[in-house]
């Protein structure tokens, strides 16, 4: 039987993170994955091509090495452990898990936000405070995103819950108290 996808990056993932840990190589190990990520990320196509029959086991040997190139031990030998035990698929699933991991260990939340205009700065940090005081977090990242469709204030979703502040929406719920 084999394990799933979430199982798998579980797994690996916690692994790599007590051993980096242990070693005082946690901040430049996430730093190295943050990049592999980014490398699967612009190569939409790369997982399921080191994973899947369309390329000969020499091409993706080749494949592999390039990805090992200049990376440190523990995630040269992340990819080489994939590769070699078929779970290339999973690479992006480990490095997401071990962000978590990391994220939580620092106290830092990631946050999707909603404007219908572009923040300046103040406006940001002010944001990035107000939700650090509200999660007990000690570093916020925002993910910032514009729509004008929803008029004003701003929407956040952090933590698995979502804060709609926007003008929209609160337009919508007078709406529905004026039809009752």
């Amino acid at each position: 039987m084999s394990l799933d996808k979430k199982t798998v990056a579980g797994r690996y993932a916690r692994a790599l993170f007590e051993l980096v840990d242990e070693d005082n190589e946690l901040d430049t190990t996430y730093q190295e994955l943050i990049a592999l990520r980014q490398v699967f990320e612009d190569n939409e196509n790369l997982e399921s091509a080191l994973a899947g029959v369309q390329l000969s086991l020499d091409e993706k040997k080749a494949l592999v090495q390039d990805l090992k190139q200049g990376a440190s031990k523990y995630v040269a030998n992340l990819i080489q452990m994939l590769f070699d035990y078929g779970r290339m698929d999973c690479m992006v699933a480990i490095i997401d898990e071990f962000e978590r991991r990391y994220d939580a260990k620092n106290k830092r939340m990631h946050a999707d936000v909603v404007t219908a205009i572009q923040l300046d700065k103040q406006q940001r940090d002010q944001l990035k405070a107000n939700l650090a005081k509200r999660f007990g977090a000690t570093d916020v990242v925002l993910n910032e995103a514009v729509d004008p469709e929803i008029l004003g204030g701003v929407i956040v979703h952090a933590n698995h819950k979502t804060l709609d502040g926007s003008l929209s929406s609160k337009i919508k719920q007078i709406r529905r108290l004026l039809v009752r």
